[in-house]
């Protein structure tokens, strides 16, 4: 869900929040750690090896979690100042993950990319294509807003033209 708000009559920020993805790939997770339980439990007869199987399963998934949540991002951030783009990813933990400031005279281009990837489509079912704001600078290619579609692209990019006056 993507959000336009103006702070101070000087700053707009556009967020997109990414709370209901998430929620599929912690169910996701969950269930990556019932089957392959179930499936030991009736498959493997010695008591001593469903222990050792089992403890594994569970190590190797409160691993991934805490992974997981330590670096998935639940909101993207682009704050559009008088003469700079700040680009922020927040963690579940209200941590900012990612912080860069681009100037405005370090822009050089602002284009919308589609690139192949296995994620959750807002359907409910999995998609192949990822769609991203880009905007390449002298020395760099930075990404913003996974999952946007052209239309949030299209109104994102006015916002910034008529701020920025690029």
């Amino acid at each position: 869900m993507m959000k336009i708000e103006t702070v101070n009559n000087k700053e707009i920020v556009i967020s997109i929040d990414h709370h209901k993805y998430i929620k599929k790939t912690k169910i996701s997770l969950l269930l990556w750690l019932i089957l392959p339980s179930i499936m030991i439990i009736l498959n493997v007869t010695p008591f001593f090896l469903l222990i050792i199987a089992e403890l594994f399963i569970l190590v190797t998934f409160i691993i991934s979690y805490y992974h997981f949540k330590k670096y998935n991002i639940i909101l993207e951030k682009l704050i559009v100042k008088e003469n700079s783009l700040v680009i922020q990813n927040i963690n579940n933990d209200e941590k900012i993950i990612f912080n860069e400031e681009i100037k405005i005279d370090e822009i050089k281009e602002i284009f919308f990319k589609d690139e192949l990837g296995v994620y959750f489509s807002r359907g409910g079912g999995l998609g192949d294509k990822r769609k991203f704001l880009k905007i390449k600078t002298s020395y760099k290619v930075f990404s913003f807003g996974i999952l946007i579609e052209n239309e949030d692209y299209k109104k994102i990019r006015a916002v910034i033209k008529e701020k920025l006056k690029i």
